[in-house]
């Protein structure tokens, strides 16, 4: 479970990942610079594994396999945020959707309460902590990266 809330500004996420009934602190978000150049933000959701092999790809390495990581291809594994600010969802087959047309964005099982707290003025890292605080889809505090 996780919360993602992005502010026009930052974008944050919850440090919990979790694995039965056991807690463990973990990191979902980074600014990362591509190959290229472009520098972009990432969180990350579901699947630490198959995160982690995401985060190498997008800084260069192979593209993995969603097939090795049994991941809903349909599902969102990530929400990228361009040096625009443009909010892009990331699916479980390493396809971008279409932009999202919002000032503000929040994912993950914890996004309605991050909805609720961004659309009431919060900051992405307060969105998250309120989430935290509401519901048992955040936990363990708040990371958070901005251009």
């Amino acid at each position: 479970m996780t919360t993602i809330a992005w502010d026009g500004t930052t974008l944050a996420a919850d440090r919990c990942s979790w694995s039965g009934g056991v807690r463990r602190r973990v990191r979902k978000i980074y600014r990362v610079r591509a190959p290229g150049g472009r520098v972009f933000l990432v969180a990350f959701c579901g699947n630490g594994d198959f995160a982690i092999a995401i985060l190498a790809w997008m800084r260069g390495g192979d593209r993995p396999d969603p097939a090795h990581f049994d991941v809903d291809k349909t599902s969102t594994c990530a929400v990228v945020i361009d040096e625009r600010g443009g909010v892009w969802q990331l699916s479980g087959a390493l396809s971008y959707g279409c932009r999202m047309r919002e000032r503000i964005f929040a994912q993950g099982a914890g996004h309605e309460f991050a909805w609720g707290a961004l659309e009431a003025g919060a900051t992405a890292r307060q969105a998250v902590l309120i989430a935290a605080k509401r519901s048992d889809y955040a936990a363990l505090g708040v990371d958070s990266v901005r251009f």
